[in-house]
């Protein structure tokens, strides 16, 4: 897996948005069955359930139980018969979550269907974070095997703002939740991915064009945005 790190300064101007913190990655993906390997073995992984208390290990196992049954024998297994949609947005998700632990430090909370109730299709974000700045980071992904769908991730991530989505996950998210992230998401202070599948000629045109639409006025609100493009090479 190859990581580009872009300067942001090309594609728009610092003080546009002054208030938010604005990142845009570049991800190639070389070996896709490498990586769905993995990305399997790390959903299948409950370990991080032992450390929570009685009651949320109740929860988390029914829940996650479920999920795994799902997604990792029925959805990742498939891989052989060639990437789908499916498949593709569990690795949108996993990709852009590891790339937000290991080059910008934040701490990983468990992918959003894991923690829900409902098996597939939650109406809600995608994969969560929490920022080397305590911020709770609300992460959308968005796949197309020849598209580049980050107007459909941006645009979702507007509505779900609207609509109030991200506060009504803190239930399903407050265990994993610190003390100053906590302060944080009271005071209003939060972030959000926009991670998408990467299907056109100029990467930078991408980035470009998704600093410069309508909809980052709203999103750049807030502290922190991160846009995620990957590409499977």
């Amino acid at each position: 897996m190859n990581i580009d790190i872009k300067n942001t300064d090309d594609y728009i101007d610092k003080e546009t948005y002054p208030n938010c913190d604005i990142n845009c990655i570049h991800i190639q993906i070389k070996n896709l069955n490498k990586t769905v390997h993995e990305m399997s073995s790390e959903i299948a992984d409950t370990s991080w359930i032992n450390n929570l208390g009685e009651l949320d290990k109740l929860i988390f196992n029914a829940t996650a139980e479920r999920t795994i049954n799902k997604v990792v024998n029925e959805i990742l297994s498939k891989v052989s018969n060639g990437l789908n949609d499916e498949i593709g947005e569990y690795l949108v998700s996993y990709s852009a979550q590891n790339v937000l632990v290991s080059h910008y430090n934040h701490t990983k909370i468990p992918l959003a269907e894991l923690l829900k109730e409902k098996v597939s299709g939650n109406p809600g974000f995608d994969f969560h974070t929490i920022s080397e700045k305590r911020f709770l980071i609300f992460g959308e992904a968005k796949f197309s095997l020849s598209d580049t769908p980050r107007a459909i991730a941006l645009d979702q991530i507007g509505n779900f703002i609207d609509l109030k989505k991200d506060y009504a996950e803190l239930n399903s998210l407050k265990t994993f939740i610190d003390e100053e992230t906590h302060s944080n998401i009271v005071a209003g202070r939060k972030g959000y991915a926009a991670a998408f599948s990467f299907n056109a000629k100029n990467i930078d045109t991408i980035f470009k064009n998704a600093l410069e639409s309508e909809i980052i006025e709203e999103i750049a609100k807030h502290n922190e945005l991160f846009l995620i493009a990957i590409e499977v090479c």
